[in-house]
């Protein structure tokens, strides 16, 4: 029990802190993460409505996608993905409203800022990965999709990325006429935040066993046995 209550702590605070890393690398005007970037974009389209709450919509849009895809074989242990998207679209909300009159005030100004909100999230991420209580929803959806079609995890997250920027761009063209909150930053977040979560996830002694299985019996993952590289 203390076991899964520290554990569901840590996947808590990884999912603030992934929240406080992406509001950072949006802040940089340099664009924000893949899967974030279509919740950006139309929360510049209809400002009434918070970047939080889109993300939220978005991912309870991926769980959705989750159990299409799975059908039969969708566990119920994924509903967790609700309050996690809950804590993260929270977190996104709070943080873009504590940092709200922070604008960068050159580029290689954001270009540091860009550095520490990758840094942020790729901590973030380590800690959910290292936690290994639930995957948010756009990693879950990878993983579906990825297992049911006999795909590499990898080569798919990359696929979903690029399809996340393409819904991005389409939405930011039809909706403001032009392209706007997918830039340099992006693909710098999609590349850059799961090598930096590698590191970390090294350094905080790998993903432990899932929680299904006996803790006596259960072998801690090395570095050379981690859970799929998360992103976000």
């Amino acid at each position: 029990m203390k076991q899964i209550a520290v554990r569901s702590c840590l996947l808590a605070a990884g999912i603030v802190i992934m929240a406080a890393g992406i509001v950072i690398v949006t802040k940089t005007s340099l664009g924000t993460s893949p899967i974030s970037s279509l919740g950006y974009v139309l929360s510049l389209s209809f400002p009434n409505m918070s970047y939080g709450a889109f993300m939220f919509a978005w991912n309870i849009a991926l769980l959705l996608g989750q159990i299409a895809v799975l059908r039969r074989d969708f566990k119920a242990i994924a509903l967790l993905q609700i309050p996690i998207s809950v804590v993260f679209s929270l977190g996104i909300d709070a943080f873009n409203n504590l940092f709200v009159l922070y604008e960068p005030s050159s580029y290689p100004e954001s270009l540091v800022l860009l550095a520490i909100g990758v840094v942020v999230l790729a901590f973030g991420v380590a800690c959910t990965v290292v936690a290994n209580v639930a995957m948010n929803s756009g990693e879950a959806l990878v993983c579906a999709v990825a297992g049911k079609a006999g795909w590499n995890f990898g080569r798919t997250k990359v696929g979903f990325d690029l399809v996340c920027v393409s819904l991005a761009v389409a939405a930011s063209l039809v909706l403001l006429g032009g392209i706007e909150g997918v830039r340099e930053g992006t693909l710098v977040a999609a590349f850059a935040t799961g090598l930096v979560a590698n590191a970390f996830i090294d350094l905080m002694g790998g993903a432990r066993p899932p929680l299904a299985e006996p803790s006596s019996g259960s072998r801690k993952t090395g570095k050379g046995e981690r859970a799929p590289e998360a992103g976000a």
